[in-house]
């Protein structure tokens, strides 16, 4: 049964907080082209909020491999056979799947640092590493990219 894994922009209250700021902006400006100014910006920063909102991007994980979906569209398929290893940091949940091709590979990134996460990533990473076990290397951190002596 496939499951998905919403991706979190961590700049995601961004947008809303500079359409405040703009409709305060166009609010107390005294100068009509100033309200004009903060009014159209208000509006695009809206529909940029929106616009990302519902693109929702989303990795699904089901048994063939993994997908990444947005606006509810597949944009990308790896098969768990295309697989050549994975770089696992147990502590902070973090995984990078290599399938030999760079723009397919997967990062679910450590907990900070990084400006997007996966919801529910301690479940993301136990499925991916039940997926393909043979093909494990634990390390310490992601950016060290040494396994682990045993």
């Amino acid at each position: 049964m496939p499951e998905k894994f919403a991706l979190i922009l961590t700049q995601r209250r961004v947008l809303p907080v500079a359409v405040a700021f703009a409709l305060v902006g166009a609010g107390f400006s005294t100068a009509w082209w100033a309200r004009a100014g903060c009014a159209v910006f208000a509006l695009v920063a809206l529909a940029l909020a929106l616009w990302q909102w519902r693109a929702r991007p989303q990795l699904v994980l089901d048994e063939r491999g993994y997908a990444v979906e947005e606006h509810g569209r597949e944009k990308l398929r790896v098969a768990w056979s295309e697989v050549v290893k994975v770089l696992a940091d147990a502590d902070e949940h973090a995984l990078y799947v290599d399938c030999g091709d760079r723009a397919r590979n997967l990062l679910v990134p450590p907990r900070r640092g990084f400006g997007f996460r996966f919801e529910r990533a301690d479940v993301l990473y136990a499925r991916v590493l039940a997926a393909v076990p043979d093909r494990v290397e634990l390390v310490k951190r992601l950016d060290a990219g040494k396994p682990e002596k045993p």
